[in-house]
């Protein structure tokens, strides 16, 4: 008699555990998952920090080397390269004062971007003028800072900063090229001698 009653004790013993068991995976199932993160930047920002980057200096050294090209007598030459430093002068000016892409400058430093992620426990990285839409769900997280801070800027940019968050971007459809005509001007005047 006493084994049954040991035996009854033990099966409802493991039948309390088993729903027990069943509670406790139904209560944790019924608990909210954690929201998704994303990580935002301001392309802005980011790119004035490329600009104040040793990467960007060797951009620059390429453009000085431009300048052997204008002061020879090859006119093909002087207008090629002008346009390639037009280009990216146009560009560069979309990305700092308006919303122009900087998804080819954070390819510089695309490896050091996951441990970015990770420190901030987001699951992507984007520009925040990119994002149209994301769900109210969703976590976001600006780290403008932390993927700026990749490039290591010099000089003023921890000034700078500040003022340009406190600026709207222009809309990039009001971005025009009147800037890129009147450098063309010069080049005109400067270089291939007309008035």
């Amino acid at each position: 008699m006493e084994t049954r009653i040991k035996i009854n004790q033990a099966i409802l013993s493991i039948v309390v555990l088993i729903l027990l068991a069943l509670c406790w995976s139904n209560v944790t199932a019924q608990k909210k998952s954690e929201p998704l993160k994303i990580g935002i930047y301001d392309s802005r920002i980011v790119t004035m920090a490329y600009s104040r980057s040793e990467h960007f200096q060797k951009v620059m050294n390429d453009m000085n080397e431009s300048e052997a090209i204008m002061l020879s007598n090859d006119t093909a030459k002087k207008i090629e390269a002008i346009y390639k430093i037009f280009t990216k002068q146009y560009i560069m000016h979309q990305q700092v004062f308006s919303n122009g892409s900087s998804a080819y400058i954070l390819d510089l430093v695309k490896d050091k971007l996951p441990q970015v992620a990770k420190d901030a426990g987001v699951f992507a990285i984007v520009s925040k003028w990119e994002l149209t839409y994301v769900d109210p769900n969703v976590e976001v997280k600006d780290l403008t800072m932390p993927v700026s801070m990749l490039f290591n800027p010099s000089g003023d940019f921890d000034k700078m900063v500040p003022e340009m968050q406190a600026q709207a971007p222009i809309p990039l459809e009001e971005f025009t090229v009147e800037e890129v005509v009147q450098m063309w001007k010069q080049f005109e005047g400067k270089y291939l001698g007309k008035k």
